[in-house]
C-alpha cells in the first residue's frame, strides 16, 4: 500500500501498530525559479516532505511524480528542470533524481523512486526538491523564466516491503557510448522471496545527448563534460534493455531469460532524458530452479549523437509485485 502526499500536504505514517495517519504542513510551493544563479540556495525549492518511524532493516518504497509545467510566459524557450528525492538517515541508496529540459508552453514528467533500508529505529525523514536553470537564455523578463509542480505530483512512502526488495546502483563512473555500442552498469545477483511467482522490476536511467558541452558533467566526471569535442545537433536514439534471468543452485541459468526493451529518442533541445522501464518478471518453479536472479540494465546508444550515461542516477528496484 502507499501513502500519496497531494500537493502542499506531508504523511507521517508508523510502522507501529497504531493506524497510519496524516498531517498538514506549509512546504515552500510549487513554482521553481530557474532564473536564480547557480550557487543561490533559494533556487533550491522543498516541495514535498514525507516523515514516518521506521524500524532498522525496514524496507520501503520511495516513489514520487513530478509533472513540470512551463508555462507559455518564459522568455526563454527552454528551461533545465530537475528534481530529487532523499532519505535520512540512511547508508547505501538513499536518494534518485532525474533531470529534463522542458519546453516553453510544455511539461514533462518525472518519477524517482527507490527502495530505501532504515538504518536504525527512529524517525526518518524524506524530501522532495526541484531547481531549475537557463540552458539557452533569452532577452525579457528575467524572472519569468520559472516552472511549476503541477497539480497529479506526489512523494509517496510504502508500508514495510519482504526482506529481499532492494534498489541496485552502480559504482562505476559515467561514461559516453558512441553509436551501436552498449553499456551495462547495472548487473547483479539478488534473491526473491520463496514463495513469490512474480516480482516488479522497475529501472531508471538518466542519459544526456551531446547537442550541448555543457550538462555533460557529474560527481564521476572529475570535473570534464564528457561531450566536449563530440557535439552534435541530431540528437539520439536511446534503448534500455533489462533482463532477468532465473539461477539454479550453481549460479547457472534454469530458465529463458526475460527480457524488456524501451526505446526513446532525445531530442537535442530535450538534452536531457530519463529513460524508465517497468517491468512484470514470472518466478519459475521448476525442481532446478531457486528463487535468485541476475538482473542486468544495459543502454545502447542505436544512432544520432554521442551520449553520457550518468551512473549516480542508475536506479535499478526488484520490487513484491
Amino acid at each position: 500500500m502507499l501513502l500519496v502526499l497531494p500537493m502542499g500536504i506531508s504523511e507521517q505514517a508508523s510502522a507501529a501498530p497504531a493506524a497510519e495517519h496524516a498531517d498538514s504542513s506549509a512546504d515552500d510551493g510549487r513554482t521553481v525559479p530557474a532564473y536564480l544563479d547557480a550557487e543561490d540556495p533559494d533556487r533550491v525549492v522543498r516541495v514535498f516532505s514525507v516523515k514516518f518511524w521506521g524500524r532498522a532493516g525496514e524496507r520501503r518504497y520511495i516513489t514520487s511524480r513530478v509533472l513540470a509545467s512551463q508555462p507559455k510566459s518564459t522568455s526563454d524557450s527552454l528551461l533545465m528542470a530537475s528534481v530529487s528525492v532523499s532519505c535520512s538517515p540512511g547508508d547505501g541508496v538513499t536518494n534518485a533524481g532525474a533531470t529534463q529540459n522542458v519546453m516553453r508552453g510544455g511539461s514533462a514528467v518525472f518519477t524517482p523512486r527507490f527502495v530505501y533500508v532504515v538504518p536504525r529505529t527512529g524517525m526518518v525523514g524524506c524530501v522532495l526538491v526541484a531547481s531549475g536553470l537557463r540552458p539557452r537564455p533569452a532577452s525579457g523578463s528575467t524572472s519569468s523564466n520559472v516552472w511549476q509542480v503541477a497539480p497529479g505530483s506526489y512523494l509517496s512512502v510504502s508500508e514495510p516491503m519482504g526482506w529481499w526488495a532492494a534498489t541496485l546502483a552502480t559504482v562505476s563512473s559515467s561514461r559516453i557510448v558512441e553509436r551501436g555500442e552498449r553499456w551495462t552498469p547495472i548487473a547483479s545477483v539478488v534473491p526473491v522471496g520463496p514463495g513469490e511467482t512474480s516480482f516488479e522490476l522497475t529501472s531508471d536511467h538518466k542519459v544526456t545527448t551531446c547537442s550541448a558541452v555543457g550538462g555533460s558533467r557529474d560527481s564521476t566526471t572529475g570535473g570534464r563534460e564528457l561531450c566536449d569535442g563530440r557535439v552534435s545537433t541530431g540528437g539520439s536514439k536511446v534503448r534500455l534493455v533489462v533482463s532477468a534471468v532465473q539461477l539454479d543452485r550453481k549460479g547457472s541459468a534454469c530458465a529463458t531469460a526475460q527480457r524488456f526493451t524501451t526505446t526513446r529518442l532525445v531530442r537535442p533541445d530535450v538534452h536531457h532524458a530519463m529513460v524508465f522501464s517497468k517491468s512484470l518478471v514470472q518466478v519459475s518453479k521448476a525442481p532446478s530452479c531457486v528463487p535468485r536472479f541476475a538482473i542486468r540494465g544495459s543502454i545502447e546508444q542505436v544512432g544520432g549523437a554521442d551520449l553520457v550515461i550518468h551512473a549516480p542516477s542508475e536506479r535499478t528496484s526488484v520490487l513484491q509485485h
